[in-house]
């Protein structure tokens, strides 16, 4: 008989969910009801009221006031774990919980982080034989995590001994054939238009058609979040093709084949899934380092091209500690059209002009680079050594 792994949360990402695909001995269990409201793609605001939108409603505040970390309270009868994403359990099973940034275990909020009684509430739950493991999305959420909230030594010391780093999984890979150029090159842009950095791609990519004609950009965005102008001048621009965020995992398979090169010069990102799916595909990558994206990225055996330094980072690039700057998205938004037109984005524009002419420029670059990338995916990423890693986990979890 398989252990059962049983899941309550109502809002769990695809990727969360995809780790109960290849388990062996156990199975995901999902008794949380149908969310009552639309989620993911759908729950987007448009851009007017994203840019606009502060997290100031009264819950926050009294969670901030009142130091109430990311708790639930579960004592079902059934299965034989729990698997939680971003948050602790007070439960008489033993659970493990997924863990996406330093701040996650505190509804991502750094001034629940600060009050010391919600410290207290993380650091005895987590410290509790009942939790098991506490699974790190990256090495940058595990340093991130120890970095941004004080704990006393040996409290931090217990936590470490049930830390571990574990990857999520991409989704299925159809191919192991490396990229080839073939006389033009296809770019893919998928993500969020402006925090992702659409601009920058859109202003590089125009700079590039004046002299390459062998050239196609696809963007993959929540049309409703764009600007009506900025959705008017891209769909003019000849080689741009624009989609919207609603496809199927197989669409997405089709598109990481039929595509070279990955962009993704993103300035807010916990961890950047895309960029293991594109991996697993052989696609070059071309990145800013933005959090965990760098993990992505292989120094010796280079696979694409990363900016080192944009100037929105919200937390401390040496020790991962989350500075809070940009809790309110319309502080970020602020900031990001300010120094759009004020021309201070322009490096990164250049960049990405500059790092696409790598392959152009060079034939055989793209072989080379697409070889990297799958050689990385295999070493670190491969969903078959992910899923044995998660399993052994729980089965840990469930001897103990």
């Amino acid at each position: 008989m398989k252990y059962k792994v049983i899941l309550f949360q109502p809002y769990l990402r695809r990727f969360f969910l995809n780790f109960g695909r290849s388990l062996q001995h156990g199975e995901f269990h999902n008794v949380s009801k149908p969310p009552k409201s639309k989620i993911g793609y759908q729950s987007l605001p448009n851009f007017e009221k994203e840019i606009s939108r502060r997290k100031v409603h009264l819950i926050a505040r009294l969670r901030r006031f009142l130091g109430i970390p990311n708790i639930r309270i579960r004592f079902d009868t059934t299965g034989d774990l729990y698997f939680t994403y971003g948050c602790l359990i007070i439960t008489n099973k033993p659970y493990c919980v997924y863990i996406e940034t330093g701040l996650a275990l505190y509804n991502y909020d750094l001034g629940i982080a600060k009050n010391p009684i919600a410290r207290i509430l993380v650091s005895f739950l987590a410290t509790r034989k009942n939790c098991k493991k506490l699974i790190f999305f990256s090495e940058a959420s595990q340093k991130s995590f120890y970095s941004t909230a004080w704990y006393p030594k040996w409290i931090r010391e217990n936590i470490r001994k049930k830390s571990i780093v574990i990857y999520p999984p991409a989704i299925e890979k159809k191919t192991s054939e490396p990229k080839k150029f073939t006389g033009s090159l296809k770019l893919l842009f998928p993500g969020t238009f402006y925090i992702k950095g659409g601009t920058e791609v859109v202003q590089a990519f125009e700079r590039l058609r004046e002299t390459h004609s062998n050239i196609a950009l696809t963007i993959i965005t929540a049309l409703h979040m764009l600007r009506s102008e900025d959705m008017e001048h891209i769909r003019s621009v000849p080689g741009i093709n624009i989609l919207d965020a609603k496809l199927s995992e197989q669409e997405m398979i089709d598109i990481y084949n039929s595509h070279d090169i990955l962009l993704l010069p993103t300035y807010r990102e916990g961890f950047g899934l895309v960029l293991i799916e594109a991996l697993a595909y052989g696609m070059p990558i071309i990145i800013t380092d933005q959090y965990a994206t760098i993990e992505m990225f292989s120094p010796k055996k280079k696979n694409g091209f990363v900016y080192p330094n944009h100037p929105l980072k919200d937390y401390n690039p040496e020790t991962y500690q989350m500075l809070g700057k940009y809790y309110n998205p319309s502080d970020f938004y602020s900031d990001l059209f300010c120094l759009q037109r004020s021309r201070k984005m322009k490096p990164i524009e250049d960049f990405l002009v500059a790092s696409v002419e790598n392959f152009l420029q060079n034939p055989n670059l793209l072989e080379e680079y697409s070889r990297n990338s799958l050689a990385l995916y295999h070493k670190k990423f491969d969903a078959k050594m992910i899923s044995d890693q998660i399993e052994s986990v729980f089965l840990e979890a469930i001897r103990r």
